[in-house]
């Protein structure tokens, strides 16, 4: 593992960091360096790459002197004295790595500096409460009760980070074997998450980076950032399409988890949510009329959606037919707030339609002949995400 040293400021910034993984350089790049501070659009992209760069190549153990660092830069030696005593273990790295990039050209925004703080004297209460105390034994239980609770928290936050890094591993090696077509790790990141018990709630940490550097590859790829363009030019252009697209299929094959764990989940003895409150938030078009392209759609009831294997999905602003298949593992898609989950990414599919009165036709028929006809239609197709908007209708679910 790397280690990091603390250093003194030279204009406002640290010296870089060397981590002694060379192969990880090549592939990440040097340690992030804020030379201009990022517009709010462009804030997330930023930090988030940031933040994954130090994921990678650091532990707990330099979250925390980078926590120390930044303390000391603002004059805060009293906590200084109160953190050094923390063990490292009680660290969430995430807040030291964003202590670190304020030695690395960040402002912090005023929500930022406040988390700092907030976790800064979580930090200091975890010590504690964990060192020994003289109390009635009543109190003592009391205490231990909350410390268990707390600790599993931290610790199941922790394991998230963790499994996070090792999915990030897999991202390393398909570069180290050039980026090729025909990689499928589906079964093997499902299999890391349940290994851990990876909880539901902790899946967006787990995300997090993997569409950050998603983002970063597309901005890249249509060369919006000179940057990015800059940092990527060692890829040659399909290995940036084929990058992409091994991404997406961790980041689908993180969300079938979740839908896998929702319908695995033991059955609790209380009632049941009906499924028109699950589906409640789900934005959707009930009718579409358009005379001229001489095009009549009603949607389905939402409620259809939920627990099906398979559904027809038009958005009508961009014209755009999508088709669900829920993945073997879920067996079934899922609802959740504005999203769908629980489809195959590599069977899912999204096309234009160029001629949709004529083409959607052809859909609402059977199912055998919807999947063929779909297959058929010479557009490009694109991956879903599963986020629904107000223009979409939902044709069929089944």
């Amino acid at each position: 593992m790397a280690k990091a040293k603390s250093s003194t400021l030279v204009n406002g910034i640290a010296k870089d960091l060397n981590p002694k993984d060379s192969l990880g350089v090549k592939g990440y790049g040097n340690e992030p360096k804020i030379l201009e501070q990022p517009s709010p659009a462009q804030r997330s992209s930023v930090v988030g790459s940031a933040l994954n760069w130090y994921n990678y190549f650091y532990s707990n153990k330099e979250a925390k002197q980078f926590i120390v660092d930044y303390l000391i830069s603002i004059d805060d030696t009293t906590t200084v004295k109160q953190i050094n005593k923390v063990s490292e273990s009680k660290f969430i790295a995430t807040y030291g790595w964003l202590a670190r990039l304020t030695q690395r050209g960040l402002i912090l925004s005023d929500e930022e500096k406040a988390k700092l703080t907030k976790e800064c004297q979580r930090l200091i209460t975890s010590h504690e409460r964990d060192e020994p105390q003289l109390l009635e034994e009543s109190e003592a239980i009391e205490v231990a009760d909350d410390t268990r609770k707390r600790n599993v928290q931290v610790i199941m936050k922790e394991r998230a980070i963790d499994i996070s890094g090792e999915l990030l591993g897999l991202i390393d090696d398909y570069i180290k074997e050039g980026c090729k077509t025909g990689e499928d790790v589906s079964n093997k990141v499902v299999t890391m998450l349940a290994e851990k018990s990876i909880l539901s709630q902790h899946v967006s940490i787990i995300l997090e980076p993997f569409e950050s550097q998603k983002k970063e590859l597309q901005e890249a790829q249509i060369e919006k950032d000179e940057q990015l363009v800059e940092g990527y030019s060692h890829f040659g252009k399909i290995q940036v399409k084929n990058l992409i697209k091994f991404i997406d299929q961790i980041i689908g094959s993180i969300n079938s988890y979740v839908a896998l764990k929702q319908t695995t989940k033991a059955k609790r003895t209380k009632r049941p949510v009906p499924v028109a409150k699950i589906v409640a938030k789900l934005k959707y078009m009930r009718k579409f009329k358009d005379d001229t392209a001489k095009i009549d759609l009603v949607s389905i009831e939402p409620e259809k959606l939920h627990q099906s294997a398979e559904a027809w999905v038009y958005d009508t602003a961009k014209r755009k037919l999508y088709h669900f298949i829920a993945d073997e593992m879920s067996k079934c898609l899922i609802v959740k707030g504005n999203t769908l989950l629980g489809f195959d990414a590599k069977e899912s599919e999204a096309k234009i339609l160029r001629k949709p009165a004529e083409q959607l036709k052809q859909i609402m028929g059977s199912k055998p002949a919807a999947r063929k006809f779909f297959k058929e239609i010479k557009a490009v197709a694109t991956q879903p995400n599963g986020r629904f908007n107000a223009a979409m209708i939902i044709l069929k679910a089944f």
